[in-house]
C-alpha cells in the first residue's frame, strides 16, 4: 500500500515538473516575442527618421518649341547711293561716314561752273527764241505746232540748267546713316561717281545659312531676335531660299531687324529662331530627367512611397522642358524635388503633391 502511494506522488511530481517546464517554455517564447517586436518597432522609428522628403508632380501637356542661334552678316535693308551727275571738283563736304542724315540734307558742293555756263548759254538762246515765237504765235503769224516746237526745247533747255545748278549740291535721297564715302575737297568726280550709301537706320537685313533639317521647320513671318553686343533686337523672317548655296552647302535665309539700330553693314551678329515646334504634347521640367548609361529615366514613387525608376523616351528639348514620348497616366507621382537618399526600392515621405495645368494650344503648324 506505501508504495503505490509513493509511486503516485513520483508520478504526480514528474507531471507538475513538466507542466513549469512548459509555464517557463512558454514565458521564454513571450520575452523572445516581445524583445523581437520591441527590437523591431524601435528599428522602424530610426528608420523614418531616416527617410528622404520629396515633392512629387505630374505628367502635363503643353507646347515646347526647338531654337537654333547662327551667325548672321548685317545687310541695308533699305539703301540709297548718292551719285555724281555733273563733272566737277568737290569744294565741301558736309558729311562723313556713320552721320545721319535726312531727306534733302546737303551731302557736298561741286565746282560744275563750266557745265552749268554752258547749259545757262543754251537756256538763254532757248528763251529768247521762245518769247520771240511767242508774240508771232499770239498775232498769228505761226501755227501751233511751229510754238509748240520751239517752246519744247526752251522747257528742255531751262529743265537743264536748273538740274545742273541743282546736281551741283548733291543731297540725301532718304534718311539714314552715311557709309562708304572716301570724299576729299578739291577731287574732281565724273558723272557717275558715287559719293556714298546712305542706309536706312530704322531696319536692316540679317543674312544667314540654315540646313535642310532647319530649313523645313521656318518660314516666312516667324519671329527672330538677333544680339549685338548683348544687345537684343526683334525681327522677322523675311525670306527663305529653296536652292542650296553651292559654296557653303547651306540655305540662304533673310531676316528683317524692326528694332531700331545703329549696325554697320557688314557685321557679324547671332541671330536666335524656333524651328521645331510640338503642340499640346506631354512635357516634363529638364532637371527630372536623369540619364543612365545614356538612357533617360524619372524617379516615380508608388502607392507604398515606395520609389522606382522610370526609363522614358524624349522627343524635343530646349533649355526648359523635354518632350515626353512615353505614355505616362496623370496620375503617376514623379519626384520633383532631389534627394541624395533617392534610388530604385527607397521609402520616402511625399511631403507636397503638386497640382500641375495643361496648356493647351490650338496654334497648327
Amino acid at each position: 500500500m506505501e508504495e503505490k502511494v509513493v509511486n503516485g506522488n513520483q508520478q504526480q511530481g514528474k507531471k507538475n515538473s513538466h507542466i513549469a517546464l512548459i509555464a517557463i517554455g512558454i514565458i521564454l517564447l513571450v520575452g523572445v516575442v516581445f524583445l523581437v517586436i520591441r527590437r523591431l518597432t524601435v528599428s522602424k522609428k530610426v528608420d523614418l527618421t531616416a527617410i528622404a522628403s520629396v515633392n512629387v508632380t505630374h505628367i502635363r501637356k503643353g507646347n515646347i518649341d526647338k531654337e537654333i542661334s547662327v551667325m548672321g552678316s548685317i545687310l541695308p535693308n533699305d539703301t540709297y547711293f548718292v551719285p555724281v551727275k555733273v563733272a566737277g571738283d568737290i569744294t565741301k563736304i558736309y558729311v562723313e561716314n556713320g552721320d545721319y542724315v535726312k531727306k534733302g540734307d546737303p551731302i557736298c558742293e561741286i565746282d560744275a561752273s563750266k557745265e552749268i555756263e554752258a547749259a545757262r548759254i543754251q537756256y538763254d538762246t532757248a528763251k529768247k527764241s521762245y518769247e520771240r515765237i511767242r508774240k508771232l504765235y499770239n498775232s498769228g503769224d505761226i501755227s501751233l505746232q511751229n510754238f509748240e516746237s520751239v517752246k519744247a526745247q526752251y522747257d528742255a533747255a531751262k529743265l537743264q540748267y536748273d538740274t545742273k545748278v541743282e546736281y551741283a549740291t548733291p543731297v540725301a535721297v532718304g534718311d539714314g546713316v552715311v557709309e562708304n564715302t572716301n570724299m576729299t575737297v578739291n577731287t574732281t568726280v565724273s558723272v557717275g561717281t558715287v559719293l556714298c550709301y546712305i542706309t536706312s537706320e530704322e531696319s536692316k537685313e540679317i543674312n544667314f545659312g540654315v540646313t535642310e533639317r532647319v530649313l523645313s521647320g521656318i518660314k516666312v513671318g516667324d519671329k527672330v531676335t538677333v544680339e549685338k553686343s548683348g544687345v537684343k533686337y526683334d525681327g522677322y523672317i523675311s525670306n527663305v531660299a529653296n536652292l542650296i548655296n553651292s559654296s557653303n552647302g547651306l540655305f540662304n535665309v533673310k531676316a528683317v531687324i524692326t528694332s531700331k539700330n545703329s549696325f554697320a553693314s557688314g557685321v557679324l551678329a547671332k541671330v536666335t529662331f524656333v524651328y521645331d515646334r510640338r503642340n499640346n504634347v506631354n512635357i516634363l521640367p529638364n532637371e527630372l530627367i536623369y540619364y543612365e548609361g545614356g538612357l533617360p529615366y524619372i524617379y516615380v514613387v508608388n502607392d507604398d512611397n515606395v520609389v522606382n525608376k522610370m526609363y522614358i523616351e524624349v522627343g524635343v528639348e530646349n533649355e526648359r522642358t523635354s518632350e515626353v514620348l512615353t505614355n505616362i497616366d496623370k496620375n503617376v507621382r514623379i519626384v520633383s524635388t532631389w534627394n541624395n537618399s533617392l534610388a530604385e526600392g527607397t521609402i520616402v515621405n511625399v511631403v507636397k503633391d503638386e497640382e500641375v495645368y495643361d496648356d493647351i494650344t490650338s496654334e497648327v503648324r
